[in-house]
């Protein structure tokens, strides 16, 4: 056997102990990050409102002007984000449950940009951050990539079941 460490089943190491210099980042870079997060997330918000969610459960974005999927054309399957612009547009219409069955991811990161409009509107006010940090989160990465990828299978798992039996 390796002694090598499987960094799989390890525990994430500890964080180190705060210092005074890392106990909170200035008031100036929480408003920054929150200016950034807050842009991207009413854009993305808004573009859906302004778009008319597509009735097939894809290809929303050809209203933008973007050409149709190629890897669905290709090889007959959806792909890993199709649908991802139809859902925030059902999602920015408040159509929640046809976002969610739309395409399960794109419903996800719709409702997280919804949930950080207002954690960034505070962390613009008052110069502080409100919700996980995103400046530790390197910590703890794993708790929050794995379950991200898993949802992303997941979603894409069910497009691809839904396309194929003619419900999306």
């Amino acid at each position: 056997m390796s002694d090598l460490p499987n960094i799989l089943t390890e525990a994430a190491p500890p964080p180190p102990p705060p210092s005074p210099a890392d106990a909170a980042p200035a008031p100036f870079a929480v408003r920054i990050w929150s200016a950034f997060t807050l842009a991207s997330c009413l854009g993305m918000l808004a573009v859906g409102l302004v778009l008319t969610p597509s009735s097939t459960g894809a290809e929303t974005h050809r209203q933008l002007g973007l050409p149709p999927c190629g890897f669905y054309h290709a090889t007959g399957y959806p792909c890993p984000t199709c649908g991802c612009t139809t859902a925030v547009s059902h999602f920015s219409h408040g159509h929640f449950i046809a976002s969610f069955l739309t395409q399960p991811f794109g419903f996800a990161v719709a409702a997280l940009a919804f949930v950080l409009i207002p954690l960034t509107l505070i962390g613009l006010a008052t110069g502080k951050w409100f919700g996980p940090s995103m400046f530790a989160l390197s910590w703890y990465w794993r708790r929050w990539l794995y379950p991200g990828i898993a949802i992303f299978i997941f979603a894409w798992i069910f497009k691809i079941i839904s396309v194929k039996t003619g419900h999306g």
